[in-house]
């Protein structure tokens, strides 16, 4: 045991050592920068980070199967719904005899009405695709209500 205390004893006076010269030559050889090079920073490279969510993925479906191909499913509804609106786009850009480029289509504003009509088909579009959903939703909703109707009527005897 007594070895081993020397052992670490030995590592803390080594590293005080290493400190107090690495920070004794920096201070010293610190060269002055141009005002110039002073006021631009250096260009970082930009780094994209893929955003991924943490923790277990919530399952609603008793098969998770089944949860997986609802997200595939939307995936695909999302990218469907996203090419409607650039044909959209570009029908309208000839409704106005614009030619439609890259820059035209980017910059393409919408109005009011057309957002409106935008709006309004992205639900219906959704609402179609997710009405077998909706159905068995309706369904369970209508059984808990008659079953909290059901337990009521047994609580008020």
């Amino acid at each position: 045991m007594a070895m081993k205390k020397a052992k670490k004893a030995a590592p803390k006076t080594a590293t005080k050592k290493t400190t107090k010269a690495k920070a004794a030559p920096a201070r010293k050889a610190a060269p002055k920068k141009s005002a110039a090079k002073a006021a631009a920073p250096a260009a970082a490279p930009q780094i994209k980070r893929i955003r991924t969510a943490k923790g277990r993925r919530p399952y609603f479906f008793d098969d998770p199967n089944i949860d997986k191909l609802l997200a595939m499913i939307m995936a695909l509804t999302g990218e469907v719904s996203v090419i409607r609106e650039r044909l959209d786009t570009h029908e309208r850009l000839a409704e106005k005899k614009k030619f439609p480029t890259s820059d035209n289509i980017e910059s393409y504003k919408p109005t009011e009405a057309v957002e409106q009509w935008r709006v309004q088909w992205r639900a219906d579009y959704i609402a179609r695709i997710l009405r077998i959903v909706q159905v068995e939703l309706d369904q369970l909703t209508m059984q808990s209500d008659k079953d909290y109707d059901k337990i009521v009527e047994e609580v008020s005897k």
